[in-house]
C-alpha cells in the first residue's frame, strides 16, 4: 500500500468515529474511544519516526554540501531553505475593493556553527525543528525553550524559539527574543531577519514609523535582505507615503521584476500617488509597461485600474481582454472590457460585451447602470430610463439609479424633476453623495446659463469631495462667462 493510501485509511477511520459518535451507545462510545486512542498512538509514532528521518535527511544534505564544497565543515545550515520553509513574517494590505494582498517572507541563511558546548543538545534542536516543520508550534516552543535554558547562545535555536512564540500568538515574548537577537547575534543575517520580524510585528500594530525604521536596520545589517525591502515599501504604502513606496519597490524589482506581489504593490502605490497628485509622472518598471498574458490575474486587474485612472483606456482594454479570456464567467471582467471599449469605440461595440456581463451577474446594479449610461449618451433616452428604473424597482433609494435619472431628465429638458432629485443628494450623510448632488445642480445651472449659481454649486462640490475631474473645467467655463479669472487654488484646492 502506498503511504498516501495508508494515510487516507487513517483519515477515513477518524471521520467514521466522528460520524458514529453522536448516535452511539455508552458501550459503543467506549469502543470508539479505544479506537481514537489507538489512532493517537499511531500519530505519535509517525511523528517520532518522521523526526528521526528529518534529522538523518538534514545531516545527509549538510554532509553532501560539505563534500561538494558548498559550505565549510564548521558551518551548520540551520535554519536553511531546505529545512525551514515555514519561517515567515507576514504583512497584509487591503485595496479599495477589500481584497487582501499578502507577502510571505521565507528566509534562507547559513549562520555560524552552534557553540561547542551545545553539541550535546543537537538532538533536542532537531526535535524542535521537526515539530516546527509540522507546524506543531506549541511543541516546538517547549523544545526550544528547554534548549535556550541549556544553550542560550545558540542563535539558530533562539531564532526558532522566537518564531515559535510568534506563531503561538505570544507576540510580546517573540518581540523580546527578536530584539535580543538583533542586538547580540554575531551573524549579520540573523540580525537582519530579526529586525525584519520586529518590523512586521510593529506593522501589524500600525506603528508605521517604528516598523519602517526596523526594516531599514534590517537592510543596514544585510543590504540584500530583499524581504525587508519589500516590507519597507509596503509599510510606506500603508502609511500613505506613495513616492517612498514606489522608490523602494522599484529597487526590489531590480532583482525580481516578475514578482507578482511586487508588481501589485507598485501599481497600488502608483494609484495612491496619482490620487494625491494627478500630474505626477509615473514610469512603470519594464515588466509593467505593457500588459501581457504572462501576468497573473490580480496584477492585470490592478494594471487596468491604474490605466483607467490616468485615462489610458486602450491599455486598460487589453488588460480586461486578457482577463475575460482567462475568466470567461467573471462578470466584472466583461464589464471592464465593455466600459473601456465604449470609451474608445462607442456604444455599438460595447453593448454586446456589456450584455454578456449582465447575463453573468443580472443582480449587479453597476452593470445595469453602465448599460443605461451608454444608451443615454447614444441618444436612446427612453431605453436608458428603463434601465435606471429597473434599478430603482429593486431599491427606490439607490443613488446610482437616481443619478442616472437626473441625467436622463436633463437630456429631456425636464430640469425641475432633475433638480428635485439632485437636491435629495445634498442631504445625504455620505460626503461623496452630497458632492455628487451639488455637481448635478451645477450642471443644471449651466444648462440654464445661470453661471454665478453654477459656480457656487461647483465650489460646494469641491468642499465635500475634491476629486471631481470635470469640476475645474466647468469652473473655468463659469469664470469665462462671468468675465473673471479663476485662480489655480480654486480649481485644485489643497
Amino acid at each position: 500500500m502506498k503511504i498516501e493510501e495508508w494515510f487516507q485509511v487513517l483519515r477515513s477511520k477518524a471521520e467514521t468515529i466522528e460520524e458514529q459518535w453522536s448516535d452511539a451507545s455508552e458501550q459503543e462510545r467506549l469502543q470508539l474511544a479505544d479506537q481514537l486512542f489507538y489512532l493517537r498512538q499511531v500519530s505519535d509514532t509517525v511523528v517520532d519516526l518522521w523526526l528521526q528521518f528529518e534529522e538523518r535527511l538534514s545531516n545527509a544534505i549538510r554532509r553532501v554540501k560539505e563534500m561538494e564544497g558548498q559550505i565549510s565543515p564548521a558551518e551548520k545550515s540551520v535554519p536553511g531553505a531546505e529545512s525551514l520553509s515555514a519561517v515567515k513574517a507576514t504583512m497584509t494590505m487591503t485595496n479599495e475593493q477589500g481584497t487582501a494582498m499578502e507577502k510571505t517572507e521565507k528566509t534562507s541563511y547559513t549562520p555560524a556553527s552552534p557553540p561547542k558546548e551545545a553539541s550535546a543538545y543537537e538532538p533536542m534542536f532537531r526535535r524542535g525543528e521537526g515539530f516546527y516543520h509540522l507546524r506543531m508550534y506549541q511543541d516546538a516552543k517547549k523544545c526550544f525553550a528547554e534548549l535556550m535554558e541549556e544553550s542560550p547562545d545558540w542563535e539558530s535555536g533562539r531564532l526558532y524559539y522566537a518564531y515559535s512564540l510568534l506563531f503561538c500568538e505570544e507576540q510580546e515574548g517573540a518581540f523580546r527574543e527578536f530584539r535580543l537577537l538583533s542586538r547580540s547575534a554575531s551573524s549579520p543575517t540573523v540580525v537582519a531577519i530579526s529586525y525584519n520580524a520586529i518590523g512586521c510585528i510593529l506593522a501589524e500594530e500600525q506603528q508605521w514609523l517604528e516598523a519602517a525604521q526596523a526594516f531599514k536596520l534590517s537592510l543596514e545589517a544585510k543590504p540584500d535582505q530583499e524581504e525587508a525591502r519589500y516590507n519597507l515599501a509596503l509599510c510606506y504604502y500603508l502609511d500613505g507615503d506613495a513616492q517612498e513606496a514606489l522608490d523602494e519597490i522599484e529597487r526590489y524589482m531590480q532583482k525580481d521584476e516578475h514578482d507578482w506581489e511586487a508588481q501589485m504593490l507598485w501599481l497600488r502605490a502608483a494609484q495612491q500617488l496619482q490620487a494625491m497628485d494627478e500630474e505626477a509622472e509615473l514610469t512603470p518598471p519594464p515588466s509593467l509597461q505593457l500588459p501581457t498574458r504572462e501576468l497573473d490575474n490580480d496584477t492585470l486587474q490592478e494594471m487596468a485600474s491604474l490605466y483607467e485612472s490616468v485615462g489610458n483606456y486602450h491599455r486598460a482594454q487589453i488588460c480586461y481582454h486578457f482577463l475575460s479570456e482567462r475568466l470567461p464567467k467573471a462578470g466584472w471582467a466583461w464589464h471592464g472590457l465593455a466600459w473601456n471599449t465604449w470609451l474608445i469605440a462607442g456604444t455599438k461595440r460595447a453593448l454586446t460585451l456589456l450584455k454578456k456581463a449582465i447575463s453573468l451577474s443580472p443582480e449587479n446594479d453597476d452593470f445595469t447602470f453602465s448599460f443605461g449610461w451608454m444608451l443615454l449618451f447614444d441618444g436612446q433616452v427612453d431605453q436608458a430610463m428603463a434601465a435606471f428604473r429597473h434599478i430603482l424597482e429593486r431599491d427606490r433609494d439607490n443613488r446610482l439609479g437616481q443619478s442616472g435619472m437626473i441625467s436622463a431628465y436633463e437630456k429631456l429638458g425636464e430640469l425641475a424633476s432633475a433638480r428635485r432629485l439632485a437636491k435629495e443628494f445634498t442631504d445625504d450623510q455620505d460626503p461623496y453623495v452630497r458632492a455628487l448632488g451639488y455637481f448635478h445642480l451645477g450642471r443644471l445651472a449651466v444648462v440654464e446659463e445661470n453661471w454665478r449659481l453654477a459656480e457656487q454649486y461647483f465650489q460646494r462640490t469641491l468642499t465635500h469631495a475634491e476629486h471631481f475631474r470635470e469640476v475645474p473645467i466647468y469652473m473655468q467655463l463659469c469664470a469665462t462667462k462671468l468675465g473673471e479669472t479663476v485662480r489655480n487654488k480654486e480649481l485644485f484646492p489643497s
